[in-house]
């Protein structure tokens, strides 16, 4: 594992450091955001970034990264209230842990959030859907489309278990994880977005009346 970590207290810096060293992973350090984004041109398997930060908060740094990369993101903050969560999370950062914690429990979470994400190394051919999972990249009748990390997550998730109907919960739990408690309906906004991108595939996404989602498609 090859970690950026961006923390601008340099004691919780030097024990995540040695506690992941110990287990092997390669930790890349940064002081504050401004480091953190110039250091972005090396290769990270994910991004253990602080919120409250002097000049460029993590908020803002993940806004940026996200414009550029699907790398894996888990916010370390004091802010545990559930508003900084949700700003967090729709910006497009994939986990959360609040301070103080122990380097083990957050070198756990990197590891669940890592496994999450990274499943499976296959094509998926679904209907008029192609998937290639090496690269992520998604086809709709031989139509390349763009879809951001969350929205991967979820067609993925909807493939997995097509013809199931998936409750919101569901979703939430596996594609945010289980300590999200921010509102559901970031599931129907994210839902909505991917449904429009899929192009003629969308109908292949059908909604449960106050239930969730059903994946189908009509093969």
């Amino acid at each position: 594992m090859k970690v950026l970590l961006v923390e601008d207290e340099k004691l919780i810096r030097l024990f995540i450091v040695e506690y992941f060293s110990k287990q092997g992973a390669a930790v890349v350090e940064a002081s504050d955001g401004y480091e953190a984004l110039s250091l972005l041109d090396e290769t990270y398997d994910i991004v253990l970034l602080d919120i409250m930060m002097p000049g460029i908060d993590g908020y803002e740094v993940c806004k940026l990264i996200r414009q550029k990369s699907d790398i894996p993101i888990l916010f370390i903050s004091a802010l545990s209230e559930d508003e900084n969560k949700l700003k967090g999370y729709e910006l497009g950062a994939d986990d959360f842990i609040s301070k103080p914690f122990t380097p083990s429990l957050l070198y756990a979470k990197c590891n669940a959030l890592l496994k999450r994400l990274n499943k499976g190394n296959e094509s998926l051919d679904v209907g008029m859907i192609h998937i290639d999972e090496d690269t992520h990249e998604v086809f709709v009748n031989d139509v390349e489309i763009q879809l951001s990390h969350k929205e991967y997550l979820i067609l993925i998730y909807f493939i997995e278990n097509k013809r199931k109907i998936l409750s919101r919960d569901q979703l939430l739990d596996h594609v945010w994880g289980y300590d999200y408690y921010g509102d559901q309906r970031i599931v129907d906004t994210y839902v909505k977005k991917l449904r429009k991108k899929l192009l003629e595939a969308s109908s292949y996404i059908q909604t449960v009346v106050k239930i969730g989602y059903m994946f189908d498609p009509k093969e």
